[in-house]
């Protein structure tokens, strides 16, 4: 598994249909916010893949800056109560816009 999987499934409500909820779930996997999030911070280590891997490999500081705007907007987000909910949360649907706007630059570099 690694960071940019994640973000593409982060970037994608219809990936997250699919992984979530089981909606039309060709993939042969499941996921979950929880999952995601735990994925995400503890198993990839989100934080220092930021703050020192990007560096590291020489990311661009636009798309640093790009990780940097997602990961606040992840930090501040409010969980509901079910994926469900998640999905349909337009504060939600801004977390993914920005993880497009992550994906997009990683296919740039």
């Amino acid at each position: 598994m690694t960071t940019y999987r994640k973000m593409v499934e982060l970037s994608s409500l219809s990936l997250q249909r699919k992984l979530w909820l089981n909606e039309n779930n060709d993939t042969g996997f499941i996921s979950s916010y929880a999952e995601l999030m735990s994925s995400l911070f503890d198993d990839l280590n989100f934080d220092n893949f930021i703050d020192v891997i990007c560096s590291e490999i020489g990311l661009p500081a636009d798309t640093i800056t790009q990780l940097n705007k997602l990961r606040e907007l992840l930090n501040n987000y409010h969980e509901k109560a079910s994926d469900e909910e998640i999905i349909t949360d337009p504060e939600w649907a801004r977390i993914v816009e920005q993880a497009k706007v992550v994906v997009e630059k990683w296919h740039t570099i």
